[in-house]
C-alpha cells in the first residue's frame, strides 16, 4: 500500500472528521523502491527479515552519510564566514589604534606649542626684568651696562627639524660653511708661510 494513501475508519468517524492511516516503519521500508531486488511477494519470512535488515542498514548508512555531509557543509560555511569577517575585524582594530595614535599626536603637538610659548615668555627681556625687580634686584648703572655687537643674521632657534637620517638641515649647512672657511684659511696660511 502506498504511503500517501489514507483510509477512512467508519466506526470512529464523526461527521466532518477523517482519520488518516499511518503506516508502520516496516511498511515504509518495504514500500521503498528497490529495482535491483526480487519482488517481495515470492520471498519467505526469513528472506523478508534479511531484506528488512539490509534495507535498514542501507537507510542508516545513507542517513549517517547525509548527516556527515550536512555537518561538513556547516563547518565549511562557518570557516568561510570566519575568513570573511576576520580581516574586517583586524582592519577595524588597526583603524582604532591609528585613531588613538592620531589623538595622541595632536595632544603632543599642543603640548609642544604650549612649551614653546612658555619658553618664548621666559626669553622675553621685559618679563626677565620684571621678575628681577620683583626679586629685589636693581636696574644697572650706566657704567655697568656692556653692549655686545650682534651680527645682523643672528637669530633665536626654538625648533630644530631633522630629516629621516637625524640630521638638521641648518646644522649640516653650518658645518659645510665652517669646514670650507677652515680649509680656505688653512690654504691661505700655508701660502703665507711658504713665502
Amino acid at each position: 500500500m502506498p504511503v500517501a494513501e489514507g483510509t477512512r475508519n467508519r466506526k470512529s468517524t464523526r461527521k466532518g472528521y477523517t482519520t488518516v492511516y499511518e503506516p508502520s516503519v516496516e511498511e515504509i521500508i518495504f514500500t521503498y523502491p528497490d529495482s535491483h531486488l526480487e519482488p517481495e511477494d515470492k520471498l519467505t519470512e526469513k528472506e523478508k527479515n534479511a531484506l528488512l535488515k539490509k534495507k535498514i542498514r542501507r537507510l542508516t548508512r545513507r542517513r549517517f552519510f547525509e548527516t556527515v555531509v550536512c555537518v561538513g557543509l556547516i563547518i565549511m560555511v562557518g570557516f568561510f564566514v570566519w575568513l570573511l569577517i576576520y580581516p574586517q575585524m583586524e582592519l577595524s582594530e588597526i583603524s582604532r589604534d591609528n585613531s588613538d595614535l592620531k589623538d595622541e599626536i595632536s595632544v603632543l603637538k599642543k603640548q609642544i606649542l604650549d612649551s614653546e610659548e612658555d619658553m618664548n615668555g621666559i626669553t622675553d627681556i621685559d618679563s626677565v626684568r620684571a621678575q628681577a625687580l620683583a626679586l629685589g634686584m636693581q636696574d644697572p648703572n650706566s657704567n655697568q651696562v656692556v653692549y655686545i655687537p650682534v651680527p645682523a643674521d643672528d637669530k633665536l632657534v626654538t625648533v630644530v627639524s631633522y630629516d629621516a637620517y637625524g640630521v638638521s638641515a641648518d646644522a649640516y649647512r653650518n658645518a659645510v660653511d665652517n669646514l670650507s672657511e677652515y680649509y680656505m684659511h688653512k690654504d691661505a696660511e700655508e701660502a703665507e708661510n711658504a713665502k
